[in-house]
């Protein structure tokens, strides 16, 4: 008798963790909600307003965006209605509060930071590419990989 007590109550709380975790994310999904604080510790929320997520969770990732967003990086985002969110995770704490937060600082667009990886866990990625989120109003109408900045900055065109 206790032991199918016990038996009941671990499949209860497996089938609960099982539930906790959220599918990948995907076209037709409701972006859920982000917030996350910037390259200068100001809290910033993903709101309905923003129309494309640009992601990215790998160094080389990240040096596309830098790229594509080298000039008028904050201007090319205003008009896209774009926010940019990269998952730190992988960088060592030492190296992200010596050197790639001071970098990060100099830079004209804010940079939401996932700093444990919980916001941005479901989020697709591949390595080496920047995925992009189209929104409409805060569902998921499309996710592309992109590997250039010429390719990154044609996603952030109108369609």
């Amino acid at each position: 008798m206790i032991n199918l007590f016990r038996v009941s109550i671990l499949a209860i709380a497996l089938s609960a963790t099982v539930d906790a975790h959220a599918e990948p994310l995907h076209a037709g999904a409701r972006l859920p909600e982000l917030r996350l604080s910037d390259q200068h510790e100001v809290e910033a929320t993903v709101g309905v307003d923003d129309e494309v997520v640009m992601f990215s969770r790998d160094m080389d990732a990240g040096s596309l965006v830098k790229e594509a967003l080298a000039e008028h990086g904050g201007a090319t985002l205003a008009a896209a209605k774009a926010v940019y969110v990269t998952d730190i995770t992988r960088m060592p704490a030492l190296i992200t509060r010596l050197f790639a937060l001071p970098s990060m600082r100099k830079r004209d667009y804010r940079i939401l930071l996932d700093r444990d990886g919980k916001a941005t866990e479901d989020f697709p990625s591949e390595e080496g590419k920047v995925t992009v989120i189209k929104l409409d109003e805060g569902v998921i109408s499309e996710i592309v990989f992109v590997d250039t900045a010429a390719a990154l900055l044609a996603s952030l065109k109108p369609r």
